[in-house]
């Protein structure tokens, strides 16, 4: 067993229980809040997790040739993209099987090295730690739909380092969906985590540079805020093109949320 993969599961495993907790007291009534402005209710949400979870669990044990071919059909997924075999379920029934689910995809991550390829999207299979973070961003992502309707802030823990590294790994896909060119511009991502600890990528001496706290630079790099509502200092003009369409997720390019700021 990997300390690598130990150390990433155990991180995912950690933010399952901190949602679990968080939705553990929920009555019907709560489950069927909207969560966001997609129109997706709290129980979307995590049905969508646990969907995704399963689908990581079939594409480890070689059981579709992508996760597009699978999670469509098997998932019924509506315009909205919403889960719709299991809505009929009730939000306790919706909790217990997204917590039956994340254990076997646990276990399964665990028997892997940390770079073994798994088939994901089509022609672009993910390494088994990718496969992690993905998973563990994906969670916060959504989590962060939930405490939004809550009036809650979002929780930033270490952890947040693989929403990070995606923000970065990705980004030549957040280009492509957008159809854009990569360019060769240097780029420098300077992050301050939790702990004070700096988390940093690319070239210190670049010109464009994107510099400021793990908290507003995961939620831009989740689509849930706008760059320039935040407190990021984002210098450069290839800088600010990064901020306005990184995308830590698989799927079409997602529009950036509206600004309440004009900086431009």
């Amino acid at each position: 067993m990997s300390d690598s993969m130990v150390g990433i599961v155990g991180d995912l495993v950690t933010e399952q229980q901190r949602v679990a907790a968080l939705i553990a007291d929920f009555n019907e009534s709560d489950w069927e809040r909207q969560a966001c402005s997609c129109d997706w209710t709290f129980k979307d949400e995590i049905l969508h997790i646990g969907a995704f979870d399963y689908a990581a669990v079939v594409m480890m044990e070689g059981k579709a040739e992508n996760v597009r071919v699978f999670a469509d059909p098997y998932f019924q997924h509506d315009e909205r993209n919403r889960v719709m075999r299991f809505r009929h379920l009730g939000g306790h029934e919706v909790a217990e099987k997204w917590r039956t689910v994340r254990e076997r995809m646990n276990t399964l991550l665990l028997e892997r090295n940390p770079r073994d390829r798994i088939a994901w999207a089509p022609g672009l299979p993910m390494a088994a730690r990718s496969l992690a973070s993905a998973r563990l961003m994906e969670l916060w992502a959504h989590s962060v739909d939930i405490t939004d309707a809550l009036g809650m802030e979002p929780v930033v823990e270490e952890r947040i380092t693989a929403t990070l590294f995606l923000s970065w790994q990705a980004r030549p896909y957040a280009y492509h969906i957008n159809r854009l060119q990569l360019p060769d511009t240097p780029m420098y991502l300077d992050i301050e985590l939790p702990s004070g600890t700096r988390w940093t990528k690319g070239k210190p001496e670049a010109a464009n540079y994107i510099k400021g706290t793990a908290k507003d630079w995961a939620l831009v790099a989740v689509r849930r805020r706008n760059w320039m509502d935040m407190g990021l200092e984002v210098v450069g003009a290839e800088a600010r093109r990064y901020a306005s369409l990184v995308q830590t997720f698989a799927g079409d390019a997602t529009p950036a949320v509206p600004a309440a700021k004009n900086l431009r």
